[in-house]
């Protein structure tokens, strides 16, 4: 298998990258400039309208300084004793906020300018909800701009300010009772305030109080520094919120309605949220620095520990603020991400053999969805086939032993094993081998049947060494990848029908769907392409779900969980019965709502439609068609016992072909319907501790939990059948299953392992 080499001082890296522009201006020009854009830089943020120095001192915009002096003799002696005082509104302010915002509106006229600009422009005549109560005061010379303009922007204000008093004082808005308010103050502010900075009467507003507050220290040239900056300054707080967010649905809230914030570039306000979500990379790196020491002193699983626990976090939180899709840094942040799971699986599959099996499938699992790099995508799936091939060489080899040793052949079963050993040369699997090998010491001969005769024993030896030479080739990674042909069935282009309420009057499977944003499951029809043209995946099969076989599977509806779960396996099933037609591709499945269930059963007409595609969702060509006129095989369907998620699970009514020790075994077993030749039937996945949290009450008592709950799903076989329970193990109490429900799984089988056909009744 192929590990990947980790650039930790790339995209974990913390780059500041500085941009400026020179231009040629005299030095009062930049002075003016400069003072100005730092009175907006101190505006911005969350806090911006209520530490406006106007809203604070309960003042109008336009108060000449002898009105501001007279209020702020007035009310400061006050204060200062302690007495309370009526300032217009109901904000909790300090002494120090009062002098700051005094101090403010007498000091330097370009940030006081600032101030007037975000805050109520006709607020004297008639206050507002959120602002100051009307104040005397003397004004400075009356504007002459029009009335709406005045309303205008008194509204976008208003609406603003009211937005953000909003977010502040409530946590999770997304989830809330007020979100729609939310929705309406954004979408007004938003809408308010670009149609404000568009009007050329604002900034004749604008050029008219620099005239009437007549300060040397501000000229006309302010004006441009304003058109410039005060679009950055109004989205400003949307990013603090968005960055600040616990929720994720409001990080993605708000990070968009920043990136539609009107008069700034979309890819400014991404630079800026990919600025302020600084911290959460830099956290990220740590993990991940963390996670690759614990690997490089081969502690695979604390470092796979690590980054469920923490890096997968942290990308979560960096997605719903800075998706990987608009922002290279994260899409390579997942990346050194998925090559980290990635070389945990490789270097716990090259030092475990099969017993890494669980944990690994997982880490590939999760690293394949992560990888945003071709080359790191294709080696994670290389290493993945690779595991998943050697399961199936060990899960033969055990099968055939198995055999063996029934048929009285426990020296030929010894040499079988000796000889695979002799071959992995202490790599991976030896010890896999070994276990084996040491279970042969307690084996008898089968008492059934007539002694085998020289015929029969020549035919196992035979079977044996096929079976060996299968195990080199496929550890050796010589794996082969058949190409595919044309079907009989093909539609040029056009709509076909996939999900209609009776499958009859669906087209037949073969048409080839363009990409993935055409599949709408549920939805009746499907846009298709000519299937010698690229696209993203093709209609395989349409495969019923119910059946009357077994008593655990009706035909009535059996919930989301076991509807999806037999979705799935149908569509697998189906797939892996295309033979080397199926082989390195995904299947994607319709699962039918409740209400498509006869509520009485069993109609037997339920069905899923069966997509298959590229794991990776790569566009496929005209030579990875799959051909649907070749015969049908008789493989099982390699589905999981005991994952994460029960839905992700063969389903409940489901049987597994050949006998497994399915404690020690739960991904990649061959599963069948259970009219097929089978050792095993799955009758239930009982829950045992709902919410998969607190501390692990140990082996014993999760045992006799799990044991418990399989016997009353199984009750009336007692004595005639066998119970296989699977238990979780302590590490379901860690990182293993935090956010699911942790549960048990229950089997049932003959005693003596015979096969049967047809489900349980």
């Amino acid at each position: 298998m192929n590990s990947i080499q980790l650039p930790w001082s790339g995209a974990l890296g913390i780059a500041i990258l500085c941009r400026g522009t020179t231009l040629d201006m005299v030095d009062s020009e930049r002075a003016v400039i400069d003072e100005t854009t730092a009175g907006l830089l101190e505006a911005a943020g969350p806090q911006m309208y209520r530490r406006n120095a106007f809203r604070i001192t309960g003042l109008p915009t336009d108060a000449d300084r002898r009105s501001v002096r007279q209020r702020q003799q007035r009310i400061t002696p006050a204060l200062e004793l302690g007495a309370d005082v009526d300032l217009g509104h109901s904000l909790p302010v300090r002494l120090d906020d009062v002098r700051g915002a005094f101090d403010r509106i007498l000091g330097d006229p370009r940030r006081r300018l600032v101030d007037e600009l975000f805050w109520l422009w006709d607020g004297a005549a008639g206050g507002s909800s959120n602002g100051a109560n009307p104040v005397t005061t003397t004004t400075t010379t009356a504007c002459s701009c029009p009335k709406s303009l005045h309303a205008d922007h008194d509204a976008a204000v208003r609406a603003h300010s009211a937005a953000l008093d909003l977010e502040a004082g409530n946590d999770a808005v997304s989830a809330g009772p007020r979100l729609d308010e939310a929705v309406r103050l954004w979408s007004d502010a938003s809408r308010l305030w670009g149609q404000v900075l568009r009007r050329a009467v604002f900034w004749d507003h604008v050029r008219h109080r620099i005239a009437a507050l007549d300060d040397r220290q501000l000229d006309e040239s302010v004006i441009d520094t304003f058109r410039e900056a005060m679009p950055g300054t109004l989205v400003k707080p949307l990013i603090e919120l968005a960055a600040a967010a616990s929720a994720p649905a409001d990080r993605l809230r708000l990070a968009k309605l920043a990136r539609d914030w009107p008069l700034v570039p979309s890819g400014t306000v991404d630079d800026q949220l990919e600025e302020a979500a600084a911290p959460h990379y830099e956290s990220l790196r740590a993990t991940a620095k963390r996670a690759s020491s614990q690997l490089e002193e081969r502690d695979w699983d604390d470092a796979a520990a690590e980054v469920y626990d923490h890096a997968l976090p942290a990308l979560a939180l960096l997605e719903s603020l800075v998706p990987h899709a608009r922002h290279r840094r994260t899409a390579s942040a997942r990346n050194d991400v998925a090559v980290l799971l990635n070389n945990c699986a490789t270097a716990a599959t090259d030092g475990l053999g099969p017993a890494a099996n669980l944990n690994a499938s997982k880490w590939f699992r999760t690293a394949a969805e992560l990888a945003t790099d071709q080359v790191t995508q294709q080696t994670v799936r290389t290493n993945r086939d690779g595991l998943r091939d050697m399961m199936t060489t060990f899960n033969q080899i055990r099968t055939q032993v198995d055999q063996l040793v029934a048929a009285g052949r426990i020296g030929l079963a010894r040499t079988l094993l000796l000889n695979v050993k002799s071959q992995l040369a202490g790599g991976p699997g030896t010890d896999e081998i070994d276990r084996m090998l040491a279970s042969l010491h307690g084996s008898r001969p089968g008492t059934y049947g007539t002694r085998p005769r020289r015929g029969r024993a020549l035919a196992w030896a035979l079977l044996a060494l096929v079976v060996l030479g299968f195990l080199v080739a496929k550890i050796a990674g010589a794996f082969d990848d058949d190409g595919g042909g044309d079907d009989s069935y093909r539609p040029q282009g056009g709509t076909v029908v996939i999900s209609a309420e009776n499958v009859e009057d669906n087209d037949p499977p073969g048409g080839c769907i363009g990409s993935k944003s055409d599949w709408r499951p549920g939805e009746r029809e499907v846009d298709v392409v000519p299937c010698d043209e690229a696209h993203w995946g093709e209609v395989v099969a349409y495969e019923p779900l119910a059946d009357t076989a077994s008593r655990y599977l009706t035909g009535k509806y059996p919930g989301a969980e076991q509807a999806t779960a037999l979705a799935r396996f149908r569509c697998e099933l189906a797939l892996a019965r295309l033979g080397p037609e199926g082989k390195g591709l995904k299947v994607t499945f319709t699962v039918p709502p409740e209400t498509a269930w006869d509520a009485q059963g069993p109609l037997l007409d339920e069905y899923t439609t069966c997509v298959a595609h590229w794991p990776d969702d790569r566009y496929m060509t005209e030579d990875d068609q799959v051909r649907l006129d070749v015969p049908v095989t008789t493989e099982p369907a390699l589905m999981g016992t005991f994952g994460q998620r029960i839905a992700d699970n063969a389903p409940v009514g489901s049987c597994v072909r050949t006998k497994k020790d399915l404690s020690l075994e739960s991904v990649g077993i061959p599963i069948v319907p259970c009219e097929e030749l089978h050792w095993a039937e799955i009758v239930a996945y009982p829950v045992l501790y709902p919410d998969g949290t607190g501390e692990w009450p140990g082996d014993d008592a999760v045992y006799a939990r799990a044991k418990a709950a399989c016997e009353k799903e199984t009750k009336g076989y007692e004595g005639t059948m066998v119970l296989n329970v699977t238990y979780p193990a302590q590490d379901w109490w860690t990182w293993n299953a935090k956010d699911s429900p942790i549960y048990s799984m229950c089997a049932l089988s003959y005693a003596g392992d015979s096969t049967f056909t047809g489900g349980l009744r």
